[in-house]
């Protein structure tokens, strides 16, 4: 970065100061309905809603925003019983492309309602191998605008088909840790750009749970230090099965209008069954014994 960089991103992190310090003055006195509310953008993903939903229920999420994205499957009936009861907040969202667009919607709606924001796909889960309830550890980091949570991405394990059982259940084969991504947990009152990943602030930088600053991530980049998932992590169960891979191919991607490409994304997931993870089973379990969807059946 030349001198005149320099001096343009001090200019900006000065104009910006003033902004962040009364949103931290404000959070000083607030109470947040949420301490923890999710933002995910959805197509055709009805077969998978309650599990994820029920999941992430278990490890402290509050409330979600849903984003659908043209579906045009059952995902209506699916989540009724979740609106019912005031956990989930639908919104339609008829927008090619419409992942950044719909997350700045999102935004919006949490920053008044929502301590911690989490940006997840509905094939990721987000967890601690420590603890099952998560807000506890998010208390550790309320100093920070954002906080990376690295992934790991989990393969099909060899099924064509989608088997009969949990997702957390079934897939169980993942790519090597040097092989992984990062999704962001915000303060959405700091937020001023968000993105898919990452956001940037009003004042300062995301960090990851060993207080590593983060100042930009793109999946699958080499970092100066090695990602840690013993805190926080996310398993992103990329496929599924090799027919949910098919299907997933076949729909258009919500962050980019590209065409997916059939032959690389079956490479890819050849890459993702290199080695057994089952750190996440004690957890789900736990939530499956103890939580119930809204009707009633154990998940």
């Amino acid at each position: 970065m030349n001198l005149i960089d320099r001096l343009r991103a001090g200019i900006r992190i000065a104009a910006r100061a003033p902004v962040a310090f009364a949103i931290k003055r404000m959070e000083r006195w607030r109470k947040f309905r949420h301490e923890l509310g999710v933002c995910a953008i959805f197509r055709e993903e009805a077969p998978f809603l309650d599990e994820w939903l029920t999941f992430h229920c278990g490890v402290g999420v509050t409330h979600f925003y849903l984003y659908n994205n043209f579906s045009t499957d059952n995902f209506r009936t699916v989540l009724e019983p979740w609106i019912d009861r005031g956990v989930v907040t639908l919104i339609d969202w008829p927008v090619p492309v419409g992942q950044t667009s719909a997350y700045e919607d999102c935004v919006k709606r949490a920053r008044h309602e929502c301590r911690w924001l989490a940006f997840l796909d509905i094939d990721e889960f987000l967890f601690s191998p420590r603890q099952i309830d998560i807000r506890e550890i998010l208390s550790r980091y309320t100093d920070l605008p954002g906080l990376v949570v690295w992934q790991l991405f989990f393969g099909s394990g060899g099924n064509v088909s989608r088997p009969s059982v949990a997702i957390t259940e079934a897939y169980l084969r993942r790519a090597l840790p040097s092989q992984f991504g990062g999704k962001t947990i915000a303060n959405p009152r700091l937020v001023y750009k968000v993105g898919v990943h990452q956001c940037k602030y009003w004042q300062g930088v995301d960090q990851d749970t060993s207080r590593r600053p983060i100042p930009t991530f793109v999946a699958g980049a080499k970092l100066a230090h090695k990602p840690v998932f013993d805190v926080l992590r996310i398993n992103h169960y990329w496929s599924r099965s090799l027919d949910d891979l098919a299907t997933k191919i076949a729909r258009q991607d919500a962050s980019s209008a590209k065409p997916r490409d059939a032959r690389k994304h079956f490479d890819f997931e050849k890459t993702l069954n290199a080695e057994t993870d089952e750190t996440i089973l004690p957890i789900a379990r736990a939530i499956r014994s103890q939580h119930r969807s809204p009707e009633g059946v154990p998940q």
